[in-house]
Order: structure tokens, then sequence, then C-alpha cells
């Protein structure tokens, strides 16, 4: 049997957006229209006890298409399968890993705002390793459905100096003292360092940096893209073999499409189409050729 050669963005899109959506709810119910205020009630009465509805999605997490005939294709499971398998990959973020260095020397802020955007998708398990918010496997289940890729793209920041009302807004480091569970406890905090009444700055005074606009959402977008285009030739190479109908072709989107231009780039066809130009009427052309001579 021949196999249609597909790319993998393509394969996952008609998994997801074509086959998988043909499973029945979980507990083969769909409730469709709208629910009456009666219902419930009833319900209550028939169990004598408030029951939660079912969750109408299917066994892939999907809205079942209630119109559909069939079985998802089996190559569709296959893939569900693959990108299911994706949870068991671990997260490693290399120590000098910089995804905004491309806007240039952003200073000591650059780097706050690396570590800022991941801990915004991040979090810390019970084993005291970290993992993402949003696994692998769901951002590369909602790209195949929103289509595209997860946007990395942001201006670049300026650095400048903290301030408030047109001047520049000043710092100081200092100790207090609580009370702690086993007696005194000292903390260091950071409080206004301007002298109002002398109008001047403490000795020990500082100002603050700040980048504008903050690059800690392009850190997570950047972040999600090498995640997601990484989960791409996984299962490109995990569905090479094993599929009935369908041969993987891997993406060949950049890896880092900030660093070097992406040459795929894909550019949805304009809706707009040029104008024909208007046949030019028997007098206009003896009127022009006149004119002309």
């Amino acid at each position: 049997m021949n196999r249609k050669a597909i790319d993998i963005e393509a394969l996952l899109r008609w998994a997801y957006r074509d086959e998988l959506p043909k499973a029945a709810a979980v507990g083969g119910r769909l409730v469709l229209g709208f629910k009456t205020g009666w219902g419930g009630v009833e319900r209550f009465g028939e169990l004598l006890a408030v029951i939660d509805e079912p969750d109408i999605r299917n066994r892939y997490g999907l809205v079942p298409d209630a119109t559909a005939s069939s079985e998802p294709h089996p190559d569709a499971v296959r893939v569900h399968d693959a990108v299911m398998a994706l949870r068991r990959c671990d997260l490693d973020v290399p120590d000098d890993w910089n995804p905004i260095a491309d806007m240039g020397d952003l200073g000591p802020e650059g780097a706050a705002a690396v570590a800022r955007g991941i801990a915004g998708m991040t979090i810390i398990n019970d084993k005291g390793a970290r993992v993402l918010r949003r696994s692998v496997a769901r951002i590369v289940i909602r790209q195949a459905i929103l289509g595209g890729a997860p946007d990395w793209e942001g201006e670049t920041p300026e650095r400048h100096v903290v301030c408030a009302h047109g001047k520049p807004r000043w710092f100081r480091r200092e100790v207090v003292v609580t009370d702690g569970a086993f007696g005194p406890a000292q903390h260091e905090i950071e409080v206004d360092g301007f002298n109002h009444a002398r109008r001047i700055p403490y000795a020990d005074a500082y100002t603050k940096m700040v980048l504008d606009p903050d690059p800690a959402p392009v850190v997570q977008g950047r972040a999600e893209y090498e995640l997601w285009r990484g989960a791409l030739d996984l299962l490109a190479e995990d569905l090479a073999e094993g599929l009935e109908a369908h041969a993987v072709l891997p993406s060949d989107r950049s890896a880092r499409p900030w660093e070097v231009p992406d040459p795929a780039r894909r550019i949805l066809p304009s809706l707009l189409v040029p104008p024909v130009a208007e046949r030019e009427s028997r007098a206009a052309a003896r009127k022009r050729k006149r004119e002309a001579a």
C-alpha cells in the first residue's frame, strides 16, 4: 500500500482537527443543546444527591464531532499515543540559555527577565525538579488545533532608569529585626532611598534600571517555540514507522528563527485578488491615437 507523504505539522492538524474528534464522549454520552433549569432537580429526585455532569470531552481530550459516522483513523490514534509519550520527556534548561540574546546587551535586567520567564512557565514539583506548568504534549495539541507556531516575536526593549513623575527613583537596603520562632530574626528589605527632608538621596542610595517593554513574555514564547519545535522532531522520528497510510516528513522550520531567518516561513495566501484591468473601448483607443499623433 502506497503511503501519503505528509509533514509532521499537517499530520498533527489532520489527527486533532479531523480524526480524533470522531471518538464519542467518555461514557458514551454527548449532551447537545441547552440544559433545562428543571434538569438538575430531576437528577436529584432520581438519586437523592447532587451529581456533577459528566465531561463531554472524549478520551483524547477533544469535543466530539456529533456528526461523525466512523471511528478515528488508526494513524490518528497512533499520533495521539506518540504525543502523549512526550510527557515522559524531562525539561533541561542550560545555565547559559538566553533566547533574547539577539536583542543586544540588556545587562543584568536581561538575565533577570530570562529567569522570570522560566519561572512563569514552570513549577518545582514534590521531587524538587523543575517541570512545565503546561506539558509539551498540551503545547503540541494546542498548536495542532490552532495552527502555526507559538508566538516568539517581540519588540526589542529599551533599558532606562526607573523613574517616577519624570525623576529617577532612589532605593536603599535596610535591615529590620522581627520576632522569629526561635528569637529575633533579621531581614534585609528595600526602602525609599530619597531623603525628602533634605531633598537629596541618602549616601548609600542607588537607582535601578528597567527594561521597557518587559521581555519576560518573549522569553516564554520562545521557550515554548523551542519545546514545540523539538517535539516535532521527536514525533517525526517516532512516527517514521508504524503508520498505515502516511509517511511522515520532518519539519523544515528553523530551530531558532529569531537567530536564523526561517526560509520556510509559512505565509497564508492573500484573500485579496488584484483587480482585472478594464478593456479599452474602441472610441477611447481612437482618441488616444489621435492625441499621440
